[in-house]
């Protein structure tokens, strides 16, 4: 009886083993047909669109770029196991990228397949239709709801200038960008602590359209209060003051304080300065007012510097400059240059006084000057008063100066002048950008009277225009056209320094510095009349080189009629430096009949 239980027991348990057996075998087959082998892993994107103006090859980009799977496809550490996951998780992870470019019922199809050591991850997407913006609804609440419409901002602009309009296709990217916009139009000008208290973009599936809601508080307006200083041990308070374009208790503009701090920096006074307003305590504030602090760190009171550097015009040059930025213990500048080249020499001296309450800039300046150009010798010394005003696009000078002066002509007899003239010039720059332009107009214009016969040799007028053009042809292709007239009225006995020639780097390229004008003796001498033009077409091959051609014209004479122009012609190459472009130029001079090179840097103006 014994013998044939354990006998039962024994076949029980050999068809429970068996049992057992059979389901192992059944769930490792199945576990095997579940994963992927260690290997080699890719991934794959098939993307389909239901609009022919679908940009599919950037939403598989943006698919590619930002999909785990993807991600993890090359690195070392991934598994199977890991693999798996990825796949699993990739559907959903595509859709809620789609979702920001406004496709929000997706069909995808995935797929995993071996191919060899290789495990593929594919996926079949179809986008589907777009959503479209069905409607927008941008509310106010604050001080701008009492603002006029006269008033900046105000609500009808920013409704009017909102990016995202009824009708266009929702994008993730673009609400953030025009809510952003929305919000930096109340904060940069009259609303500091504007908020957005509320935004919705509500999907409706089924019709394929999102209505877009923002709610905005531009808190009350906010204006400017006092100007606090901190960091100035030598200098007065005035020197700051007197900078600040911002009248008392006006709007608060992010602007003003940009260009209070730019002043600050180009004064030269000071090596670091940081201008903020205290908006926030506006809001505590019964008269709404931010206080602008400013912290400046004052320059070394002196400074020293030596240069070297090569002109095409003038030769090997040598400098030595020495700047006191607190003379006689005041606020004001003095700089002087000394600058000894083969063929000029000067010693310049000039003590700036500091801006005034009304923005005048008050200098005076005293140079002595030595050149010896085309046969001719001129030994000049001079003083100015100076007063200048307004901003940099529109920059104005009244000043007065006497002159003596002596020319020396081989071949020709020395001769001594004196004048005393009352100046005045204007510069207008409306360019892009002051370093590199692309796209404006520069025009200078200067004028210089001698009324007294008394200080001077005889009475003249002095008139000299200069203007440079700026325009975009293509994005890569630049035209910039450049024009100089000028002309003295009287008899003729204005010292050279009032007289015109022409040609070098800046004037006609392929002829020598000065060396176009009125021929006496053996030497080239100034004319009552100039007139110069050029042409030039600049091809940017990358974002900082490129080649450039050009045709230059001029000459100058004494006469209308005597004024034949001459001509030269060339190529160039181009480089946008920190410092603004550099040119180095070849040049044919059609009267010479030779070649000349020319180095230019910057935007002579």
């Amino acid at each position: 009886m014994r013998t044939m239980l354990l006998a039962k027991l024994r076949i029980k348990n050999i068809k429970y083993g068996i049992l057992a057996l059979f389901l192992w075998v059944i769930l490792l087959s199945c576990n095997v047909s579940a994963q992927v082998v260690d290997g080699t892993y890719e991934a794959e994107i098939a993307v389909q669109a239901s609009t022919v103006d679908a940009d599919t090859a950037a939403i598989k980009t943006l698919l590619e770029k930002h999909l785990q799977i993807f991600e993890w496809r090359n690195n070392a550490r991934t598994t199977a196991t890991e693999w798996q996951r990825l796949f699993e998780a990739a559907p959903q992870n595509i859709k809620n990228l789609l979702a920001t470019e406004g496709y929000f019922s997706p069909t995808i199809t995935s797929q995993l397949s071996q191919k060899g050591n290789i495990s593929v991850a594919h996926f079949d997407i179809a986008l589907g239709k777009p959503a479209i913006i069905s409607s927008v609804d941008i509310q106010f609440k604050g001080a701008i709801r009492q603002a006029s419409e006269k008033s900046t901002p105000n609500m009808t602009t920013l409704r009017n200038e909102w990016l995202l309009a009824k009708g266009e296709i929702f994008r993730q990217e673009y609400w953030a960008q025009a809510k952003r916009r929305l919000l930096t139009s109340l904060l940069v000008e009259r609303y500091a602590n504007a908020t957005i208290s509320n935004s919705l973009a509500q999907v409706n599936v089924e019709e394929n359209t999102v209505a877009l809601k923002v709610e905005i508080d531009s808190g009350n307006e906010v204006y400017f209060g006092t100007i606090n200083i901190e960091g100035l041990t030598r200098y007065s308070p005035s020197v700051v003051k007197n900078l600040s374009p911002i009248k008392p208790n006006a709007i608060y503009t992010q602007t003003d304080l940009l260009t209070f701090q730019a002043r600050l920096q180009e004064s030269g006074y000071f090596s670091n300065v940081e201008v903020t307003a205290d908006t926030k305590a506006a809001n505590a504030d019964n008269q709404h007012q931010a206080p602008i602090k400013v912290v400046v760190l004052e320059n070394k009171s002196i400074k020293m510097g030596v240069g070297v550097g090569y002109s095409t015009n003038t030769g090997a040059r040598t400098q030595l400059t020495l700047e006191d930025l607190s003379l006689f213990g005041r606020d004001w500048r003095f700089a002087s240059n000394l600058k000894v080249e083969q063929k000029a020499q000067s010693l310049i001296g000039q003590i700036q006084f500091p801006i005034t309450k009304k923005g005048y800039r008050d200098s005076i300046i005293a140079d002595i000057n030595r050149t010896n150009i085309e046969g001719q010798v001129l030994t000049s010394s001079q003083v100015k008063i100076k007063r200048a005003w307004g901003p940099r696009k529109r920059e104005q000078y009244l000043g007065a100066n006497y002159l003596i002066e002596q020319q020396d002509i081989d071949g020709g007899e020395s001769t001594t002048k004196k004048v005393a003239t009352l100046n005045y010039g204007i510069t207008l720059r409306h360019t892009d950008n002051d370093l590199a332009p692309t796209r404006g107009y520069l025009v200078n214009s200067e004028f210089a009277y001698a009324p007294f016969d008394s200080l001077s040799n005889g009475q003249f007028l002095y008139s000299h225009i200069k203007t440079q053009v700026y325009y975009p042809m293509t994005t890569s292709t630049q035209f910039i056209a450049r024009a100089e007239i000028g002309m003295v009225n009287g008899k003729n006995n204005a010292p050279e320094a009032f007289l015109f020639r022409a040609g070098g780097d800046q004037s006609v390229r392929g002829y020598a510095f000065q060396s176009l004008g009125v021929q006496e003796a053996g030497a080239t001498v100034g004319g009552k009349l100039v007139a110069t033009g050029s042409v030039e077409i600049v091809q940017w091959l990358t974002n900082q080189w490129g080649a450039a051609v050009f045709v230059d014209a001029g000459n100058a004479a004494n006469t209308w009629a005597d004024l034949e122009p001459v001509y030269g012609y060339g190529l160039g190459a181009r480089w946008k430096s920190p410092l603004g472009p550099i040119g180095a130029d070849i040049a044919y001079g059609q009267e010479v009949d030779d070649y000349r090179l020319h180095f230019n840097i910057g935007v002579a103006f």
